[in-house]
């Protein structure tokens, strides 16, 4: 299974995040993720919040190996065409890197925050069908793509074809990814859960005569040791709370563990197909924490 992490990009300054991606590239770890969200989706929404594709177009100058991905773009956020165009500009500056996670996009604060039309839940899964589609003919066509109502011999240069995940949760959306996305995205689940999501995935992708499929788990993880609530200070201070409460929130959702048991954790999702896994860390975290992250999740030694 290969591990990445969520980047800091709310409340953190771009040295802070710069310097995390390095750091964190550096230990091991497979890929740099981020969201895509135009504020903080947490309770501060007023942090500095760093935008998905700019901020890998700048990790992509400062990283060499690790992988960039976004978990997982808005299908509402942007046109089809603007959305290929960033992914295959930022896998033009990082070749063979760049991962596009695609969702319906789920944030209705935010989505009336900045005047977006938030639409009915069937309503924002057409929209990622139709997203997924136009996306295929940029890549697939990069001289110039014609599609129906989107695209009329629209060039898609610098040519790319980064893999597209689909966040999808319900049967219709899990069955579209295994027909024609290269990957499925699902957030804070059991392995349990994940493996009955797999399973209806997976059932499409064979009777579609398709490629093997990525299975991408996000979720929060936090390795418990004697530091754990001194790393947390400075965030139980921003949210008026204490570290204790954040632990005890995050044991809710994610993967809250001394190290041995939080690595044995990760590997019962890798027994059920769990290909990637995206760790997302709490804001504000200092340094050695992504250390302690890094020898939890990989064994990498601290630096």
């Amino acid at each position: 299974m290969r591990i990445g992490v969520r980047l800091p990009q709310y409340g953190a300054t771009w040295a802070e995040l710069r310097d995390t991606a390095i750091r964190c590239e550096a230990l091991g770890f497979d890929g740099l993720w981020v969201n895509d969200h135009f504020q903080s989706p947490g309770r501060q929404k007023r942090d500095d919040t760093f935008e998905a594709f700019t901020t890998l177009a700048g990790v992509a100058q400062h990283t060499l190996r690790a992988r960039l991905g976004v978990v997982v773009a808005s299908a509402s956020y942007r046109s089809p065409a603007l959305l290929a165009k960033s992914a295959s500009v930022v896998d033009a500056m990082a070749p063979g890197r760049m991962v596009l996670g695609l969702g319906t996009g789920s944030d209705r604060a935010e989505h009336d925050a900045y005047g977006i039309a938030f639409e009915a839940g069937a309503a924002r899964s057409q929209r990622l069908r139709h997203t997924l589609g136009t996306i295929r003919a940029l890549f697939d066509q990069p001289d110039g793509a014609t599609v129906h109502g989107a695209l009329s011999d629209a060039p898609n240069r610098p040519a790319a074809h980064p893999p597209v995940w689909v966040a999808a949760h319900k049967p219709g959306l899990l069955e579209l990814a295994g027909q024609r996305a290269d990957g499925v995205v699902a957030a804070f689940l059991s392995p349990e859960a994940f493996a009955t999501r797999r399973a209806i995935a997976e059932s499409a992708r064979r009777e579609f005569g398709r490629p093997p499929l990525a299975y991408c788990l996000y979720t929060f993880a936090l390795p418990i040791t004697a530091e754990t609530p001194a790393w947390l200070a400075r965030q139980a201070e921003a949210l008026g709370t204490t570290p204790a409460a954040i632990i005890r929130w995050l044991s809710s959702t994610g993967l809250v563990a001394p190290a041995d048991e939080l690595r044995a954790r990760l590997d019962e999702y890798a027994a059920v197909g769990v290909t990637d896994a995206v760790l997302a860390f709490p804001e504000r975290m200092p340094p050695e924490a992504w250390d302690a992250l890094a020898q939890a999740a990989l064994g990498t030694k601290a630096r």
